[in-house]
């Protein structure tokens, strides 16, 4: 059986690191942060067991901290230990107050801690049901280049996955300056991720869901600003909180990226599930999109996760599959024919292709890039709730 996972967070290295060693010796597993930010990312991508921290931190102090941990709903019923050298009963309250679920003065001593971690445990395992909360599945849509087709085959996308499933899916315009998906599904920008944004860093599910708008396909929208220079209200910590409350409560989350590497559209990739990546079989986004390859090697984006959409296969500009297969060094995974004037219609009306003319090849085609793309991220959650052979 694994041990559980705890994370430590006290920017004070020595301490960090004596709390550390003496959980360690008790046969934990154990993680640390140096700061309230640092801890909310490691937990909203792989929340620990419980959680250790102290009061004084760098930025967001230990009782942010615990709000925070109380609003997310990944993280809500997180056992939570507060260490401080503030024992008077007034830190206790306020700690309490803040969300902890125990308190421990410093200087402590070590079977202390490890008793009062193994208490906190033993609590919860016998109070919370072992049914982990749904988390739904994030797809990140990019182009390394603008004019491939990107915020089509998005929206598209979304549409097709929502009328194959009949889930909850919703459609993320993160192409913060110049999006058009609400151009794109004939809705009204009333509202947007600026409203969210405005309210401050204390982001909540609420909030987030009060400015979705809705599709009469039953798919939801959050729509990029309608003003370009209010993109730069958003920055990547808003939207790595925001896919992260989308991906609670949606079955599927479609993001239509904006064509560049800011810190924004990274935050998307690392909290995508799978990527694709759209190309046409043209010079300039076949040499954007070889260098997009090399920078997502670096950053460390899973290549498993990439998926290459040839769009417009089938236009005969004379770069044929094999040399584009040859440039990138990879395989094209999946091919869209060109949809021609009747897309070009369908988006100056405001009424996606797929549900006017569902026979169309072009439709046809983004059903089967749906149907596969759910198979695949089906097999990727089997593969990880599988229980390992000890």
């Amino acid at each position: 059986m694994k041990s559980p996972t705890l994370l430590i967070v006290d920017d004070d290295d020595a301490v960090a690191e004596m709390i550390e060693l003496m959980l360690r010796n008790a046969g934990y597993e154990v993680r640390r942060a140096a700061s309230g930010e640092e801890a909310l990312q490691q937990m909203f991508k792989a929340p620990p067991d419980a959680l250790i921290c102290d009061v004084l931190l760098p930025g967001i102090d230990g009782y942010t901290l615990c709000k925070r941990v109380r609003q997310h709903p990944l993280t809500r019923t997180l056992p939570i230990l507060m260490l401080t050298a503030q024992g008077d009963i007034s830190a206790k309250i306020a700690g309490f107050e803040a969300g902890t679920n125990d308190y421990l003065a410093k200087p402590f001593e070590p079977p202390e801690l490890v008793y009062r971690v193994k208490n906190l445990l033993t609590r919860f395992t016998s109070e919370t049901p072992s049914t982990p909360l749904p988390h739904g599945k994030i797809i990140a849509v990019f182009g390394a280049k603008g004019g491939v087709g990107k915020t089509t085959i998005a929206v598209s996308l979304a549409l097709a996955i929502r009328l194959r499933t009949r889930k909850r899916v919703i459609m993320v315009d993160a192409d913060l300056t110049f999006g058009d998906v609400a151009v794109h599904l004939n809705i009204a920008p009333t509202r947007s991720i600026v409203d969210i944004v405005r309210g401050g860093d204390e982001i909540e599910q609420e909030m987030v869901t009060q400015v979705l708008l809705s599709h009469p396909s039953g798919l939801q929208a959050l729509l990029a600003p309608p003003r370009p220079e209010e993109a730069e209200l958003v920055n990547a910590e808003h939207m790595t909180r925001i896919l992260d409350l989308l991906a609670v409560s949606a079955d599927y989350v479609i993001v239509d990226c904006q064509t560049s590497y800011d810190d924004r559209t990274l935050s998307v990739f690392d909290r995508a599930d799978l990527v694709l990546l759209v190309i046409t079989p043209e010079i300039g986004p076949l040499k954007n999109t070889s260098l997009f390859l090399n920078l997502a090697n670096q950053l460390g984006i899973d290549q498993q996760a990439i998926s290459i959409v040839l769009n417009r296969a089938n236009s005969g500009v004379g770069i044929g599959v094999g040399e584009i297969e040859r440039v990138l060094r990879r395989k094209i995974n999946f091919h869209v024919v060109s949809g021609g004037q009747p897309v070009v219609t369908a988006v100056n009306r405001g009424t996606p292709l797929i549900l006017e003319q569902p026979k169309h090849p072009f439709v046809q085609q983004i059903l089967y890039l749906g149907d596969q793309l759910i198979k695949q991220l089906d097999t990727k959650s089997t593969n990880q709730t599988a229980t390992p052979v000890s």
